[in-house]
């Protein structure tokens, strides 16, 4: 098949986080007609592929999962749209063509070659990954960034479920006490006001992810609860994330509340100045592009693995990131072919800059 038949059957196969495992099949049986070596389906999900022995070793890992919502799949020429073209299936087609390429072109060194489960939700995959295989030189990452970009940085991550409790009341006499969905509110309103509308890689950001509460449409509400999705740089600690948190949920909700981290990840950023970096930045320059190493406000499998393993690692990949988890995602076969392409020299390019 060739590339724009792959991702349409890849974008076919609906994979949300938690849901992975005919995605899991289907690529699996990609790495057997790429001649990957003994691709295995682990107790994750996650495909696996161990091949040579040689250096440099790397990991090669995009991720199988999307965020839910079902996008019908077609097709415009060269444009591809449906769940997962862009976050992150293409990224994942990419590097599994690149790494084919790089490997039928003479690469020598290991490569772990991966499709990662769980990404967007409980990064199950690549910390089964992480703790099962030996830590390589490098590592690759999957995701949207355009054929020109290298992401060398990723925020960290703290996800806060909030919890509210308050008696409940007939609707027509809710002044008599607290309100738990109006106390929710102002805590929000009030981490809106000092992180909501922060756009610098170097501040923390805030977003609400969900909300919920209330049961009848008469009656004041026993419980309520909210995510907060914090993303925060380098420069911060994860510890004063949550004292910030602490002092605005002491003061907005005062009592009656409890909270849980449902997700975290710390921020991580590679070394620019790798063997890696300098690899990626040749083999673009070589398709005439200017490479540009970007920092991005989210965060990844990157994080994870980054900051366990210590090695210099990179997030690469087609499409637009300002379409992720949108309902337009779309992107073109002619980029997903290009950085392959570039995946591929890159391989190359280490292997002979490295060792």
């Amino acid at each position: 098949m060739n590339t724009r038949d792959l991702l349409i059957k890849m974008l076919e196969t609906y994979s949300p986080s938690g849901k992975e495992l005919e995605i899991a099949r289907l690529i699996r049986e990609y790495m057997v007609e790429m001649d990957f070596e003994n691709p295995i389906i682990d107790e994750k999900y996650n495909v696996v592929s161990v091949s040579g022995s040689g250096e440099p070793s790397i990991l090669i890992c995009g991720h199988e999962d999307t965020v839910p919502g079902f996008m019908p799949v077609k097709y415009d020429g060269d444009l591809i749209y449906g769940r997962g073209a862009v976050d992150a299936k293409s990224s994942l087609l990419s590097l599994l063509l690149g790494a084919k390429k790089a490997r039928d072109s003479g690469f020598r060194g290991k490569i772990i070659m991966a499709s990662a489960s769980g990404e967007e939700s409980d990064s199950k995959g690549i910390n089964y990954i992480k703790n099962h295989y030996e830590k390589t030189d490098f590592a690759i990452f999957g995701e949207p960034g355009g054929a020109e970009n290298i992401t060398t940085g990723y925020k960290g991550r703290t996800l806060f479920e909030i919890y509210k409790k308050s008696n409940a009341h007939h609707a027509s006499s809710s002044w008599m006490e607290e309100n738990a969905i109006d106390s929710l509110i102002s805590l929000w309103e009030s981490i809106k006001t000092r992180w909501g509308d922060n756009k610098d890689f170097n501040s923390i950001t805030a977003g609400i992810t969900k909300f919920n509460g209330g049961e009848y449409d008469n009656m004041t509400p026993e419980n309520a609860s909210m995510s907060i999705d914090i993303r925060y740089p380098k420069s911060v600690e994860q510890q004063d994330v949550i004292k910030y948190m602490e002092n605005d949920l002491k003061t907005n909700l005062r009592d009656n509340y409890s909270y849980e981290i449902k997700n975290s990840a710390l921020p991580y950023i590679s070394n620019i100045k790798s063997n890696l970096v300098k690899s990626f930045k040749e083999s673009i320059s070589s398709y005439n592009l200017k490479p540009k190493l970007i920092f991005k406000s989210g965060s990844g499998d990157m994080n994870t693995l980054g900051n366990d393993w210590k090695i210099p690692v990179i997030t690469y990949g087609p499409g637009d990131t300002k379409l992720s988890h949108t309902s337009s995602e779309v992107v073109s076969v002619n980029e997903i072919d290009l950085c392959a392409n570039i995946v591929s020299n890159s391989l190359l390019y280490l292997q002979k800059n490295n060792f």
